[in-house]
């Protein structure tokens, strides 16, 4: 069974950087290590109605390849910071400047007392959970760990999470949380429609250009954040917030993995684009949506 050929790229960090989100290590210090976590084009960031911009130039976000055959497997890591899933760059966007290919997807989240996880907030408010689908610009660059740090390098599809209905295609990830505990932790996720972990709708979105949201915070990033969230139920979101540790199995004192996402930068002298005018409502009828799934097995 061919395994994801992205299977061994770093989560987004230098190779034995030591970071958390809390502690003397945590995110007040990470510009004394990692300088550009204290620079410019910072992210997350807050959508409130004083920075958007309506762009009517944005198109439907066209995907290429996310159906993926469940011959494919894919390496699902704990890396002490998130649960990561490398994915198969020929999982494509389509219709940006450059031709971007998919390297891994991660999940950021809160805690079972305070679901509040998202790493981007809309207005000030926080969403349960926030997921990541990390693409490195193919056309420039021959895999994420040469892009990550250039201009141009990176586009990241991100997806805000709330409470609602059991979601089946999150499941696909989640139920194999118990087999990657602890840091270091591997397993195997069979391949999947990797779009159905996305919202309906990919024409209602917010772009901007940012950085990582870990270090070293490369401002390396076109972020595409979709409107609308997509639901997980509450089970779902609970065993998101209390199965995983940030510590390996023989740590004595074993660390949760919670309110691992960083707080909402700066957003001086920028706009943020928008798919959508502003005050109109969103239930209007759907244009059309591109999805092109030509080599997705």
């Amino acid at each position: 069974m061919p395994l994801s050929r992205e299977a061994h790229v770093p989560f987004i960090s230098l190779p034995g950087s030591k970071w958390s989100y809390f502690g003397p290590d945590g995110e007040k210090g990470w510009p004394k290590k990692y300088p550009f976590c204290g620079g410019v084009f910072q992210s997350p960031i807050d959508f409130h109605n004083d920075i958007l911009q309506f762009d009517s130039t944005l198109r439907p976000v066209e995907l290429e390849g996310y159906n993926v055959s469940s011959d494919v497997k894919f390496l699902l890591t704990n890396n002490g910071h998130s649960v990561k899933m490398n994915l198969s760059s020929a999982m494509r966007i389509r219709n940006f400047s450059f031709r971007y290919s998919a390297a891994q997807l991660h999940l950021h989240w809160g805690n079972r007392n305070k679901q509040e996880g998202s790493e981007h907030t809309i207005s000030g408010r926080h969403f349960a959970a926030e997921l990541h689908i990390v693409h490195y610009n193919a056309d420039q660059y021959l895999d994420l760990k040469s892009a990550i740090d250039k201009p141009n390098g990176l586009a990241v599809l991100a997806v805000l999470m709330e409470e609602g209905d059991f979601n089946p295609s999150f499941e696909k990830i989640f139920s194999h949380f118990q087999h990657v505990k602890y840091k270091d932790q591997e397993t195997i996720v069979p391949g999947f429609n990797v779009r159905d972990l996305l919202p309906d709708r990919l024409d209602d979105y917010y772009r901007y250009e940012g950085s990582l949201t870990t270090p070293p915070c490369y401002p390396s990033v076109l972020w595409t954040v979709f409107r609308k969230p997509v639901e997980v139920s509450a089970q779902q979101l609970l065993a998101l917030e209390t199965t995983l540790y940030c510590t390996e199995s023989s740590d004595p004192a074993p660390l949760e993995m919670v309110d691992n996402f960083r707080r909402v930068q700066e957003f001086d002298e920028r706009m943020v684009s928008v798919s959508f005018q502003q005050g109109r409502p969103e239930e209007r009828p759907p244009s059309k949506v591109v999805y092109h799934d030509d080599e997705g097995g």
